[in-house]
């Protein structure tokens, strides 16, 4: 029995060591799928190149001069085990892989080693393997701890999440370490992991950067909440559904509350408080609308216990008085018109905000707000905004004019949203972005899923993170290139600096709906062209990784 026993665990050993299967690194830009391929095998293309050889099957070789775009499918080029990264000290840097076993295999787990480098190492409880789980599809499946071991039949397919968080005293350079995929705890497979740590950290984005937020009336929930926001790069909230409005009453407690946990968790930019909307739209019912003065009465009473909250405690707060009148057609953007004057002559001590979906219903609002808040626009049902886009340069530069800052409401979760386009929206003004949704309660409109204080991030929250970063890089070497103009240094290299962001600018369309309905991309084939980073996980980070390279040689040239 016990030499039966013996026999069976070494043919199950064997069976795990000789199992086959595929293990590759893939884009996490993408949503996973079946046909997912090894982002080794990423084509590529390369935009008006001077000249292309072949070289035919049977040994020919054909010349093409001067083609428009040429486009290369490679065959596994490179090693498509290796996933190769960077990140500055303190950031978190992620990558996905695919398993897929070509036989059964029983009791699967993985674990990520330490990275070892010229520092020492990068432990690996600085390191989450997480499992792609479905949640509400696509962008919205969410990452879930590896938890037990699990059985995997043949030609089954999951998907994984690498992040690795530096710490912010590692030294700079190479470090290596592994992924390793067990069966019956025997290693079937492995990926290298080779993380590059840049010789700098990155700052804090100038600009006001959060998502909408329900109270989940529980302490604890709400530390771990903002933690979870801080650390994906936000740098405010909304706070909008489930927060007490002091009509009845004049309990302002709950907003204390929250503004000294948003304080305590150390968001920099202004609290943007969304829950006033409310008032207009269901918490002053019976009292008449707008026109009654004894709504007028009433929302004064109330706006102004909210303001004598906010003042005691020392954190700017930015209140949102109203929600898409373009909802109602014409008549909501006479409404509007009519609330945001009032607000404006009535309660002059309160900053103002309201977010706008509809061209009209800014122009009758912007005026009399200290911030604008829109998304893309629609026509409303009467069709009253005659097909205007607002998040265009065109647009931006009139509200401008018309006395608001200009911030998105709405505007577009994700990597390039969050990034490089607001980046370049910046340029005309846009100074915030508030996006729907952090939890509303666990449906389609959230980016996270939560129980109790924990979090479950989804797919595009990742990626908002990814996009804030490489909002940070671009905002680092602007940084660096205005320390260099004052100190009168670094002349040749602040140049470079200047040259790389006029050609990623150039590179990014003034409107939204290039990319949102025209099927403009970024980054454009022309720009990777223009690029010498090399060694990208994917387009996106060859963009980063030049700026990234930028700041390095500007930091050395300012010793």
């Amino acid at each position: 029995m016990k030499i039966a026993h013996w026999l069976a665990v070494l043919l199950a050993s064997v069976a795990a060591r000789g199992a086959e299967l595929d293990l590759f690194v893939t884009d996490y830009n993408e949503n996973p799928s079946r046909e997912q391929r090894p982002l080794a095998e990423r084509p590529r293309a390369f935009a008006s190149p001077r000249e292309v050889v072949v070289t035919t099957a049977d040994g020919r070789k054909a010349s093409f001069p001067a083609p428009r775009r040429v486009r290369v499918e490679p065959r596994a080029s490179g090693n498509v085990r290796e996933a190769r990264i960077f990140a500055a000290r303190g950031e978190r840097e992620p990558f996905s892989f695919l398993l897929r076993p070509k036989e059964p295999l029983q009791e699967v787990f993985i674990h990520a080693t330490d990275l070892v480098g010229p520092g020492g190492k990068i432990a690996a409880s600085n390191i989450v393997v997480a499992s792609v789980e479905r949640f509400h599809g696509g962008g919205r499946d969410i990452l879930m701890p590896l938890g037990r071991k699990w059985p995997m039949p043949a030609y089954s397919t999951e998907f994984f999440w690498y992040t690795v968080h530096v710490p912010r005293e590692a030294k700079a350079g190479t470090y290596r370490g592994k992924v390793v995929v067990t069966a019956r705890g025997e290693p079937v497979g492995e990926l290298d992991v080779v993380l590059e740590v840049l010789p700098f950290e990155l700052d804090e984005p100038p600009f006001a950067l959060g998502l909408n937020y329900s109270s989940p009336k529980d302490p604890a929930a709400l530390r771990a909440h903002l933690a979870d926001m801080r650390a994906h790069g936000m740098t405010s909230v909304g706070p909008l559904y489930n927060f007490h409005l002091p009509v009845h009453d004049d309990d302002t407690s709950e907003l204390g509350a929250f503004i000294e946990a948003y304080k305590r968790a150390g968001f920099p930019a202004p609290l943007y408080f969304a829950t006033p909307m409310n008032l207009q739209l269901t918490e002053l019912a019976g009292y008449g609308d707008e026109r009654s003065k004894r709504w007028q009465l009433m929302y004064i009473k109330v706006m102004q216990r909210l303001q004598r909250e906010v003042r005691r405690h020392g954190v700017p707060v930015i209140m949102s008085i109203g929600d898409e009148f373009t909802n109602k057609g014409i008549e909501g953007v006479k409404v509007a018109g009519r609330l945001a004057r009032f607000v404006w002559e009535e309660l002059p001590e309160i900053a103002t905000a309201s977010d706008m979906n509809g061209y009209m219903e800014v122009m009758a609002m912007a005026p009399y707000l200290n911030v604008a808040a829109f998304n893309n626009g629609w026509d409303g049902i009467d069709h009253h905004n005659k097909g205007r886009r607002l998040i265009n340069r065109e647009f931006i530069t009139q509200v401008r004019r018309l006395g608001a800052i200009p911030w998105f409401v709405n505007g577009g979760v994700g990597r390039f949203p969050f990034g490089f386009f607001f980046w370049k929206m910046t340029k005309f003004g846009v100074r915030g972005k508030i996006e729907w949704y952090y939890n509303l309660r666990n449906e389609r409109g959230s980016l996270v899923r939560t129980s109790g204080t924990t979090v479950y991030p989804t797919l595009d929250y990742e990626r908002c993170r990814e996009g804030i970063d490489d909002l940070r890089y671009l905002c680092k070497l602007e940084g660096l290139m205005a320390k260099a103009r004052k100190a009168g240094r670094a002349a040749a290299e602040a140049a470079r600096a200047e040259q790389l962001l006029r050609k990623i600018a150039d590179a990014i369309r003034d409107d939204w709906t290039a990319y949102r309905s025209g099927g403009a991309v970024f980054p454009p084939e022309e720009l990777l062209g223009q690029l010498a980073a090399g060694g990208a996980m994917n387009p996106n980070d060859a963009v980063r990784r030049a700026v990234a390279d930028q700041i390095a040689a500007l930091l050395k040239a300012l010793r």
